[in-house]
């Protein structure tokens, strides 16, 4: 059985096995929405040197008075500044807690560092977010914000919000313009583009004859249709048939408009998909012979990816893992297990790595000294890990003191700002 060690807090590489048909939800690691990290009590994000700072913490201060109770995912805003769900505990314990959306600022005073994303203002009977959890907000760089949650009434929503207005772009219930109605949203896939588009995972339901619901990749326009990308059960290009599970997608704008790239199971194994210009194309099947051997596995986490249509990607070769680069049909070894760190030691286990517009890769990795460490691969093939100019820094001694690391939670913006969940 190919086995590889399992990252305690990083994305593993997944065996791409069917889900179980009553999965409602993707999260970092395929499966959920909830990120169960019982060390996992701050955001940190990096300022404009590159210095990881505390953005919030378990414990601190909220907008509006209240305490942090709990940290969700960040995602990297195209600016530099961090987008995150948090639980707040309102002062008054007469109330519950509840989670918001909140932007912050490596660069302002530590007192200042947090806003409320959402205008309470904005909110309406029609279209109002009920957040049960961790809402993995993503923005794009006109400050347009994108997050699936829940609606009072229980059904799952695709929330748009754009300069203090907030629209429901997809409920569970409306249908694609193919025809098929949405049954669920996967709570953690939304990736969002340019001019109101956002990429998600679902499933879809048949409302013409009873059966499983099937699992997509759909596209949502703000005020336009939903249109289905991948489906479960259909053929895609080279004839490949789609199947359970899909991998999180990762989405970029273009002129052409979104692209998106995503892993999904196949009848002979799996492969990495790419949607651009309005056309999905298969870029890397399992069985590809490489210098490491043949691909046999592929992540479900997100896939790196550039806007000139380059890919990165975890998968498995004669069970290493390891990551590749794919470049106009170029694919290129780039990190493998065992590889030696800057500093001496081993890399072990590896997470999905993340593509800078400059061409520079970002991956989470625990050495063998089983410690998680954030590193960077410049176009150049200098290897280094996240830090200073001399490239000595170590990023876990960015903070006042250690903090641990969550390597799987790592966001990196287009232009190599950086956040992640950590401890203290």
């Amino acid at each position: 059985m190919f086995n590889f060690r399992a990252l305690p807090s990083a994305l593993a590489i997944l065996l791409l096995t069917p889900m179980s048909a009553y999965a409602v939800s993707l999260s970092l690691n395929g499966d959920s929405a909830d990120l169960q990290m019982d060390n996992t009590q701050a955001v940190y994000a990096s300022d404009s040197n590159g210095v990881p700072m505390l953005i919030t913490e378990v414990g601190m201060l909220a907008p509006g008075g209240g305490t942090v109770t709990e940290v969700g995912v960040p995602s990297m805003m195209p600016d530099g500044r961090v987008i995150f769900g948090a639980e707040t505990q309102p002062k008054d314990t007469n109330f519950n807690a509840r989670w918001n959306i909140y932007i912050g600022n490596a660069d302002a005073v530590p007192s200042h560092r947090i806003i409320t994303a959402l205008d309470p203002k904005a909110l309406d009977a029609d279209c109002t977010p009920a957040f049960k959890g961790d809402p993995y907000p993503v923005a794009d760089i006109d400050e347009n914000i994108a997050f699936i949650s829940t609606v009072p009434h229980g059904h799952d929503a695709l929330f748009f919000y754009s300069h203090g207005k907030l629209a429901c772009m997809v409920k569970a219930g409306d249908k694609t313009i193919e025809g098929h109605e949405i049954a669920i949203l996967s709570f953690g896939s939304a990736q969002i583009g340019e001019g109101g588009q956002v990429a998600f995972t679902g499933f879809l339901g048949d409302t013409t004859k009873p059966g499983p619901h099937r699992q997509a990749l759909l596209l949502a326009v703000l005020g336009g249709p939903v249109t289905e990308l991948a489906v479960e059960g259909d053929y895609g290009p080279n004839h490949t048939l789609y199947q359970r599970p899909f991998g999180l997608p990762a989405a970029l704008p273009t002129p052409l408009g979104i692209m998106v790239a995503f892993t999904a199971k196949t009848p002979s194994g799996a492969a990495l998909f790419l949607y651009s210009g309005g056309s999905m194309a298969r870029i890397l099947p399992t069985g590809t012979l490489t210098s490491a051997g043949p691909v046999s596995y592929l992540s479900a986490g997100r896939p790196g990816l550039m806007a000139d249509g380059t890919t990165a990607v975890l998968a498995g070769c004669a069970r290493i893992p390891a990551i590749f680069r794919l470049t106009h049909q170029r694919l290129d070894l780039r990190i493998e297990r065992g590889q030696l760190t800057p500093f001496g030691t081993e890399l072990e286990s590896l997470g999905d790595p993340v593509l800078t517009a400059s061409g520079a890769m970002f991956v989470g990795a625990t050495d063998t000294d089983d410690r998680e460490k954030l590193y960077i691969l410049s176009p150049d093939d200098a290897f280094f890990e996240v830090g200073d100019s001399e490239f000595i820094y170590r990023i876990a001694m960015g903070a006042l003191k250690h903090h641990s690391i969550f390597t799987g939670t790592l966001s990196v913006n287009q232009h190599g700002d950086f956040a992640y969940l950590g401890g203290r």
